[in-house]
C-alpha cells in the first residue's frame, strides 16, 4: 500500500487512526510506504490550500509499532520528500 503526499493532510488523530487501520488490513509480510516530513511542522499545502500537518519521525515511528507494523527503513531523496517503509510482520516473525 503506499500514501503518497496523503497522510499529512489529514489531522493528526486521524493519521494515527489510518495508520493502524492500514496495518490491520494488510496481510502478513504486507508492506506499507507513506511520505511525511521528518522534521515535525505545521504549512499550508501548495496543490490543496489545506493546513499540512507533519507529526515528525520520532511520532511516526511511534505510531507505526503500535499499530503492529516493522519499520524497515526510513530514506530521503534529492527532492527532500521523506519515505518510510513499514511491513507487517510474517507469520515466522511472531
Amino acid at each position: 500500500m503506499i500514501a503518497w503526499g496523503l497522510v499529512f493532510l489529514l489531522a493528526p488523530e486521524t493519521q494515527a487512526n489510518l495508520i493502524h487501520k492500514i496495518a490491520a488490513a494488510l496481510k502478513p509480510g504486507g508492506k506499507f510506504l507513506f511520505t511525511a516530513p521528518y522534521q515535525k511542522c505545521e504549512w499550508s499545502d501548495i496543490l490543496t490550500g489545506r493546513k499540512s500537518i507533519s507529526l515528525g519521525a520520532d511520532a511516526y515511528r511511534r505510531i507505526v509499532g503500535a499499530a503492529g507494523l516493522i519499520l524497515d527503513d526510513e530514506a530521503e531523496d534529492e527532492g527532500q520528500n521523506y519515505y518510510y517503509f513499514a511491513r507487517k510482520p510474517d507469520d515466522s516473525e511472531g
